[in-house]
């Protein structure tokens, strides 16, 4: 696909959020997740200080980040209990799907790292590079911290969705191993911050 073939960068955009919406659209149970990973990872950008231009690169790969499933039949993506294993190798492909559909759109650079390295884990035992610690990209440690939290609190084909503090504890327990350790600390401590809010405002 030649997204820069007859349009601009601005118009290259829309064709490339609207793959992403169209890839989440085949998903019921990932109505808004993008969404809400791109509203949270821009937050957890501003907790750490990074520019107004790093929180905007944030959401927009927020949103973005799973754009690789669109390539992913639906047997697999919508498949209600564990992938075997051949059908785990074919889900590992979304990231690298991902990073190719957006490659030709020349804003894309800042967006790219997000797209190929939210699976990958602080220990090195990810996908689809097997990158480690600060070898992994600041701004795809980011999302992928939104991406776990957010999915772990919603409803998925192959379990319901679990309680914050549920959500909390498997976090906490990957911290340094799955997800950075700062950044888990920061959003568990948004999540914790924002229910707070919701429990005032109904008092």
């Amino acid at each position: 696909m030649d997204l820069e073939a007859g349009t601009d960068d601005y118009g290259a955009d829309q064709v490339i959020y609207s793959l992403a919406a169209a890839a989440e659209a085949r998903d019921p149970y990932t109505e808004a997740h993008a969404q809400r990973v791109g509203q949270s990872a821009r937050r957890i950008g501003a907790r750490m200080g990074l520019s107004p231009g790093q929180q905007e690169t944030l959401y927009r790969g927020g949103i973005i980040h799973d754009i690789g499933k669109i390539g992913i039949p639906d047997a697999i993506l919508l498949k209600p209990g564990e992938l075997d294993f051949e059908e785990q190798i074919k889900m590992h492909l979304h990231p690298v799907i991902g990073e190719s559909i957006v490659a030709p759109l020349k804003s894309s650079a800042d967006l790219r790292p997000m797209i190929r390295h939210h699976h990958e884990r602080y220990d090195g035992t990810g996908y689809p590079d097997r990158l480690a610690s600060d070898e992994i990209p600041l701004l795809a440690r980011i999302v992928s911290v939104c991406d776990a939290y957010d999915a772990l609190i919603n409803d998925r084909p192959y379990r319901e969705r679990l309680s914050q503090d549920e959500a909390f504890v498997i976090l906490q327990s990957g911290a340094g191993r799955q997800w950075d350790p700062q950044i888990v600390k920061l959003v568990v401590d948004e999540a914790r911050r924002e229910a707070a809010l919701v429990e005032t405002s109904i008092d």
